[in-house]
């Protein structure tokens, strides 16, 4: 099983620090980066793609510093940032050889898996149209395409369901489901909806800091005699609702 292993990571820009000696672990499956903008998810992706140094820590994979073995890693890795540059006028199966010539793949592998991943996403029928006719949910779907363009074994997204409707959500979700089994796949997002259902860890950030890490159960059993639930008629004015009957709160028992 290959693993991914965060140690110590700090990092700060400026007066903001961005992540604070965070540790975690990744191993195959489908790992939930959760956490509200702005709690550090982008930063230490970046760190772990090695786009960004950190000030304090190190990654490792499979017990290697990724820095000491960069190609090596790299050639492993795929990420989907959250807003992917494009030439404009190219279409879509243009964009995919491009992407798959920086991945040193062979032509006919891309376009082999380049027609399949198309066919999945519902690009298949774009043809000569060109990106820049695309609508924002068109180009998200093409670039998770070039993202698993390869078959990487690391593979990092990051807020991949932006612009998608709630049916491409559900076909990318089945999609990562089928792959989890040989690969690291990490999912950073702040929606819940988005990993609840597919996660097989989830590991809450906020304002830089580790808060907590585990499986859904784990993490639920972790709220026992901290949630209860008060009638309506008991709420207070601007309370939030979950059914009309009942209010659900959250705190320190």
């Amino acid at each position: 099983m290959k693993h991914l292993t965060v140690e110590h990571l700090s990092k700060q820009f400026g007066k903001k620090q961005a992540l604070f000696d965070v540790s975690c672990q990744f191993s195959s499956g489908i790992t939930a980066l959760l956490g509200p903008n702005g709690a550090g998810k982008s930063t230490l992706m970046n760190i772990i793609c090695t786009l960004l140094k950190p000030d304090s820590g190190a990654v490792y994979y499979n017990g290697q510093d990724v820095n000491q073995v960069k190609p090596e890693f790299l050639g492993n890795l795929s990420i989907q940032f959250q807003s992917q540059p494009m030439y404009r006028n190219d279409t879509a199966m243009e964009y995919l050889r491009l992407c798959g010539a920086l991945k040193e793949l062979p032509p006919k592998q891309v376009e082999e898996e380049g027609r399949e991943l198309l066919e999945r996403f519902g690009l298949a029928d774009t043809g000569k149209k060109k990106i820049a006719a695309f609508s924002g949910g068109m180009r998200q779907r093409l670039a998770l395409c070039s993202t698993f363009l390869g078959a990487p074994k690391v593979i990092l997204l990051d807020e991949p369901t932006a612009g998608l409707d709630i049916y491409e959500r559900e076909a990318l979700k089945r999609f990562l489901c089928e792959l989890k089994k040989d690969r690291i796949i990490i999912v950073s997002t702040h929606i819940v909806s988005d990993v609840e259902n597919i996660a097989d860890e989830i590991i809450l950030l906020n304002e830089g800091q580790l808060r907590a890490n585990g499986t859904q159960p784990e993490l639920i059993s972790g709220l026992e005699g901290k949630v209860w639930e008060l009638p309506a008629d008991a709420a207070l004015p601007g309370s939030y609702y979950s059914d009309g009957k009942q209010l659900m709160i959250a705190g320190e028992a």
